[in-house]
């Protein structure tokens, strides 16, 4: 009986150790991908149409993935890439904003869905997804592409949800806050409020220039408006300056991000002076479109003396976006696709005003 059951024992470990190795085979077969390069650049092809090309390097090949329009959103296109992990790459990444907007990383389970908008419906461009093996001519590793065409002569195109009826013709002066040696609040993760800013109003004036707006900006890149050795007023009256050289400018909007030192501060606010009941009209709609768009606390409007707004010869306002303090604020700012949402909901507040007002 003893060598029966001993018999028995003996069998159920062989049966174990095969399933044990049987899994160990199975799990070492499976490749893991992990990201570790990424790149993107635009180019003209022979026809003269404009690509954006998206590379993301990895450390194996043999990647599987899947490609396609998003179901519910018809201006992202989607891949899920199989038993991926997105490593130091960043989560959200802002692309050339004329053919792509932004690109998405987030992990679900053993796969990574990428999310890239483009700025019509995916229907509207042409696009390619290929792997290409390493290149150490080039430095190279495997890695997954991503082309994405504009289509011929569409050289600044909207959305659908981008597009605002009524305000062709309109002159807006958008006014990126701080720049060059004036970096403004940095959070706590050194996000800098001048870049924050730079990236919101770029693509305000997209959008506004897309519908037919006369858009005219303080600043377009990384620089101060007078000069590095400007002083506080100097470097404000060369803002406020801009519209004044355009005397057909409707309106002046400064876009900043608020911070204060309790980093618990939150919420979206929008400011004026209050020459006349245009300025507060104009930060009211504006408002009410920011909080109905980034879900942000409301601090409301209110009336502040702050030099542009002051000094504004037409009807002005400055937008504190979201606290740069707050750690989770600071985070959605730096975020490309809230970046997108905080200026299309700006240009929404300023048809609304242009409506108001006939």
């Amino acid at each position: 009986m003893k060598k029966i059951w001993c018999k028995l024992l003996i069998l159920v470990c062989c049966v174990m150790g095969l399933m044990t190795m049987g899994t160990m085979n199975s799990h070492a077969a499976s490749v893991h991908h992990t990201l570790n390069y990424f790149h993107y650049n635009t180019y003209k092809d022979d026809d003269g149409r404009n690509w954006v090309r998206i590379e993301m390097g990895m450390n194996k090949d043999k990647l599987e993935y899947e490609a396609g329009q998003h179901p519910d959103k018809p201006h992202q296109l989607l891949l899920r890439l199989k038993d991926t992990d997105r490593g130091e790459v960043k989560k959200s990444i802002g692309l050339d904003r004329k053919i792509a907007r932004y690109m998405n990383l987030k992990n679900d389970r053993r796969d990574l869905v990428v999310a890239i908008g483009v700025t019509d419906s995916l229907d509207e461009h042409e696009y390619k997804v290929y792997t290409a093996e390493a290149d150490k001519k080039a430095r190279k590793p495997y890695r997954l592409i991503i082309e994405i065409a504009e289509d011929r002569g569409q050289t600044n195109t909207v959305t659908e949800e981008e597009l605002l009826e009524g305000i062709d013709g309109r002159t807006v002066v958008v006014d990126p806050g701080h720049g060059g040696t004036d970096t403004g609040a940095i959070g706590p993760s050194y996000v800098r409020e001048k870049d924050i800013t730079l990236k919101i109003s770029l693509e305000v004036a997209r959008i506004l220039q897309a519908n037919g707006v006369n858009v005219f900006m303080t600043r377009t890149t990384d620089v101060d408006v007078y000069g590095p050795e400007a002083t506080d007023t100097q470097e404000l009256q060369a803002r406020v300056n801009v519209a004044r050289r355009h005397p057909e400018a409707d309106i002046f909007v400064s876009i900043h991000c608020n911070a204060f030192t309790n980093p618990s501060a939150r919420g979206t606010g929008t400011y004026y002076y209050g020459h006349s009941s245009r300025d507060s009209l104009l930060a009211q709609s504006i408002q009410d479109e920011m909080v109905a768009a980034t879900g942000l606390y409301d601090r409301g409007i209110n009336s502040a003396r702050f030099y542009v707004l002051r000094n504004s010869w037409i009807p002005a306002t400055l937008v504190e976006t979201a606290f740069i303090s707050n750690p989770y604020e600071e985070k959605l700012l730096d975020s490309a696709e809230m970046q997108h949402t905080m200026a299309l909901a700006i240009c929404r507040g300023i048809r609304n005003y242009f409506h108001s007002m006939g």
